[in-house]
């Protein structure tokens, strides 16, 4: 027979522990920036092919823009290179995060390209260069050593003590807030990679070099640190906001936290929208993002309020088709 909660069109979603949530948020993120990456590299392929990328004694000339020391298919084919490996291992950290089984190719992989990184730094060093402060390298050395293995450690630990993750009973609006959730994450761990991205493209330039970012004018000393501190701190309020959201999504009786959250910044969003507009005289100046955060927050605060406002009896946590707090919500195999 078909349970009490299949009938509410509630389902179990798939066990994941912390350690297995967090690996599918970075797998996210990996395939985002390597299907950037991918496409980058067709287009320097594409470039190349069609001879609109010259190479001379000072580098390849793209778009206005050289970089010295690559060839120009060479550039093409080590770029196509790194977005491939992107997406397999967000593809591996994905399959990983869904299923703790499955974390031994992933696990592999990350010790493999820590190992090549390895005997590249060490290679390095015998010819004179320090290799290790290229921010590429240094990047790419930080999210698979550090981040992905231990992750990766993590997750085969759980795997072979038999710790199993909280699978939660979710019905339509939970789902979408989880939804919402794991965007928000997944954005704000964006906004960190372009914030760090853009603070080290700010640093290489002189301190006095001008710099004009929407509409405002600075030196590029002055605006180093201040990418740096806002991008960060936006980045980390994003991340604590969505974990609250998707606490609320798994667990109802908690959802108030990221309701009220919610709310105080769906009735910013709508000020400054206001404000815009009566500025302005319309709503051709307003800017995108202030319509997008209205949005939004408005859609959380909605799904909050209407979680909220279940009937308690639907709260529950689902360990492997068992509930631990909804009595009688579900009554499999009866």
């Amino acid at each position: 027979m078909r349970s009490a909660a299949c009938g509410r069109g509630e389902i179990a979603s798939i066990p994941q522990t912390p350690a297995q949530v967090a690996l599918g948020v970075i797998s996210t993120v990996m395939a985002i920036l390597g299907t950037v990456v991918l496409l980058a590299g067709a287009l320097v392929l594409f470039a190349v092919v069609t001879g609109r990328a010259d190479a001379s004694d000072f580098g390849l000339a793209f778009a206005g823009i050289t970089l010295s020391g690559w060839p120009p298919m060479g550039l093409a084919v080590v770029t196509l290179a790194a977005g491939a490996l992107l997406c397999v291992t967000a593809w591996l950290g994905i399959a990983a995060s869904r299923d703790s089984g499955r974390v031994g190719p992933y696990r592999f992989l990350c010790y493999l390209v820590g190992l090549v990184l390895l005997v590249a730094v060490l290679w390095s060093w015998g010819s004179g260069v320090i290799l290790i402060f290229n921010p590429i390298v240094l990047s790419t050395t930080v999210t698979y050593v550090v981040v992905c293995s231990s992750l990766a450690d993590r997750v085969q630990r759980e795997h072979d003590e038999g710790v199993r993750g909280e699978s939660y009973l979710l019905d339509g609006r939970q789902r979408a807030l989880r939804l919402v959730s794991q965007v928000i994450i997944v954005t704000a761990a964006l906004n960190a990679v372009v914030t760090l991205i853009l603070w080290y493209a700010v640093s290489q330039m002189g301190p006095t070099a001008p710099v004009v970012l929407a509409e405002a004018e600075c030196t590029a000393g002055q605006l180093s640190g201040r990418v740096l501190g806002w991008g960060l701190a936006s980045a980390g309020v994003n991340l604590l906001v969505g974990l609250f959201g998707l606490r609320g999504a798994n667990q109802p009786e908690k959802v108030r936290p990221f309701l009220w959250i919610s709310a105080a910044s769906f009735a910013y969003a709508v000020a400054q929208l206001v404000a815009g507009i009566a500025t302005s005289g319309g709503l051709g100046s307003v800017q995108s993002s202030s319509v997008t955060d209205a949005l939004l927050y408005g859609t959380c605060t909605y799904l909050s309020v209407k979680i909220r406002r279940q009937p308690r009896g639907r709260e529950g946590r689902a360990a492997d088709g068992e509930t631990g707090r909804a009595d009688g919500a579900v009554e499999a195999g009866r």
